[in-house]
């Protein structure tokens, strides 16, 4: 089993610690969706990372369509879903909100790394930047306990510990821990878990392919 793509997104990571938490074993082609753009056309038509290829060839890409997957043949005790239906509808609503927010993270670094000087476009940055931070506060009042859902690890959890991590590292500013203090106790118990820490997040896979931090943030 073959994972394509790079650590320093929060999709990829994603899958890797799920793989990890399942106990399934991979290998993983580090390719930028940038740098080797042909690379990852040939393995999904989107040339999006991540994709998953398995054993017998075929190729799975989008984050939450390969967890999905690997969810229907884990053992009972590493699933990440909860059987409940209110728990799942519960660990739904916040993987969304986890996703999202690493979405909106990714489009704001792109005016900045992909456009050239001058080019950005204000008006939807701070729309980025409002959706960023709605979304921070909203999962800072969500989080009543250890854990997002029940009292174990969800998807919930993997999506919203991944995303704090990448804007932490990605546009530090907008994450200020004084403002979200559960919300980077929660980044912290996850990135201490095995699963997180054997697939961690990786800056030099991110300066690798041409990203730099922002010299001067919005």
């Amino acid at each position: 089993m073959i994972l394509a793509g790079q650590y320093d997104s929060p999709f990829v990571r994603r899958v890797a610690i799920a793989l990890n938490h399942y106990n399934i074993p991979f290998e993983r082609h580090v390719l930028s969706v940038f740098q080797d753009f042909d690379a990852f056309l040939d393995i999904n038509p989107l040339g999006k990372a991540p994709a998953l290829i398995l054993p017998d060839g075929f190729a799975l890409f989008d984050s939450r369509a390969i967890i999905e997957h690997m969810e229907t043949s884990a053992s009972v005790e590493c699933k990440l879903t909860p059987d409940d239906a209110n728990l799942r509808r519960q660990m739904l609503g916040i993987e969304a909100a986890g996703i999202g927010l690493a979405e909106k993270i990714y489009e704001r670094g792109l005016e900045f790394s992909r456009r050239s000087p001058g080019t950005q476009d204000p008006v939807w940055i701070i729309r980025l930047e409002r959706q960023i931070k709605s979304t921070l506060e909203w999962l800072e009042a969500s989080l009543t306990s250890d854990w997002f859902v029940g009292t174990d690890i969800t998807r919930a959890d993997l999506a919203v510990g991944v995303a704090t991590t990448y804007v932490s590292e990605k546009l530090p500013k907008h994450f200020d821990v004084v403002l979200f203090p559960k919300l980077e106790a929660h980044r912290k118990k996850c990135e201490a878990l095995p699963s997180f820490m054997s697939s961690a997040y990786s800056a030099s896979e991110a300066l690798a392919t041409g990203w730099s931090p922002e010299a001067d943030e919005h």
